[in-house]
């Protein structure tokens, strides 16, 4: 019986686990930090006087909203490099502030660019793999390659990016602002920036922070200081992730529920076995019961003690399913590199359900055993 039920909760331990840790990663993989992220760039469709966004911008914008954990500003362009066989256009990007959130990346070599570097006007690059494997990662690091004609010396190589979105950065320089402004971002044609212009400025929020009210407070300071009222189109465009994620989120919830559909089907076996065992072994006891009965024990009794015995056999089981779950998790875990995520509601809710439905397969099987009549112990 302590198997049977084990059993049973350690499928629904060992779901819930997966499909908590599924989740949280599916969201990082698609989004990384985007989520909580606002991204201010100039909107395209509108012709303003304001200009792109500034390193003065983001300055004045991190004081002014609420719930600003760090930001970062970003220009980008395409640059020619000079590989082993062939030159070709890689991306550049250009960046101040705290710009590894956005790389979502480790360091396979090197180090990253200092807080002082990404500031100033030294030529120092970080380099996507990709962008490594082209140019040769033989003694890469310390290097100067040509960014369109431009040296840079390479001071650290990126792993792959964890998430979608950074997934640019694979093939790609990131370089310190106003050096990749000034030396390795070919200017786009017809479009005039300043050396202290920014392609898009990057706020990361809080957790549980209110994304809309966020965009909404942004729009409102950038346009009194550009001077556009609400009766017009905004300069500035605010990307909202949460578009992509719902639709995300829904995609995810569909695999949830075949997933959660399997566990069931598998946990309702699990009970029925353990709720036919159940009944056999307190059926297996009938001639003890009617001893007991006949030598002046009352059915109360008998069937408090056989309700007390399945309870109890409901929470060891509870317990060993959730050891059992949790370890099959973890096994999972890192067998496909998967993280896992179980909360505490869930694992209490996991012993409760043991717990009840110990308790209540064993009062079926208590009064029934309680009905025994005494003269069934007379015979042999």
């Amino acid at each position: 019986m302590l198997l049977a039920l084990a059993a049973a909760i350690g499928c629904v331990v060992f779901t819930a686990s997966i499909l908590g840790g599924f989740s949280r990663e599916i969201e990082r993989m698609a989004f990384g930090n985007y989520p909580r992220t606002l991204i201010v760039r100039p909107n395209p469709l509108v012709q303003s006087r304001a200009g792109p966004p500034s390193l003065d911008d983001r300055a004045w914008l991190e004081s002014e909203l609420a719930g600003v954990e760090a930001s970062a500003a970003w220009v980008a362009g395409f640059a020619s490099v000079r590989g082993r066989d062939e030159t070709r256009n890689v991306p550049v990007f250009g960046a101040i502030g705290d710009y590894r959130r956005e790389l979502d990346a480790e360091l396979v070599e090197g180090r990253w660019l200092s807080e002082m570097e990404v500031a100033g006007l030294t030529r120092l690059c970080v380099v996507g793999p990709g962008l490594a494997d082209f140019l040769g990662r033989d003694e890469l690091i310390g290097r100067e390659v040509s960014l369109s004609g431009a040296r840079c010396e390479v001071v650290g190589v990126l792993d792959y990016a964890r998430s979608r979105p950074a997934g640019r950065f694979n093939d790609a320089a990131i370089a310190p602002f106003l050096a990749a402004r000034r030396y390795f971002v070919e200017p786009t044609p017809g479009v005039e920036a300043g050396p202290r212009d920014a392609d898009w400025l990057s706020f990361f929020m809080e957790p549980l922070t209110d994304m809309e009210l966020t965009r909404y407070r942004a729009d409102r300071l950038l346009r009194k200081a550009a001077g556009v009222p609400l009766s017009r189109a905004s300069p500035y465009q605010y990307d909202n992730a949460e578009a992509a994620v719902r639709d995300q989120l829904q995609q995810r919830d569909a695999l949830s529920r075949l997933l959660w559909t399997v566990t069931l089907a598998a946990l309702l076996t699990s009970l029925l076995g353990y709720g036919g065992i159940a009944f056999a072994a307190t059926a297996a006891r009938r001639r003890e019961v009617a001893l007991r009965l006949a030598m002046g024990g009352t059915q109360r009794v008998v069937l408090g003690q056989i309700t007390l015995e399945h309870a109890l056999v409901g929470v060891f089981g509870s317990i060993a399913g959730l050891v059992v779950g949790l370890a099959g998790a973890w096994a999972a875990s890192v067998v496909w590199d998967w993280p896992v995520r179980l909360s505490l509601w869930a694992a209490i809710g996991s012993i409760l359900l043991g717990c009840v439905i110990g308790t209540t397969l064993g009062l079926f099987a208590a009064r029934r055993a309680a009905q025994t009549p005494p003269a069934l112990a007379a015979k042999g």
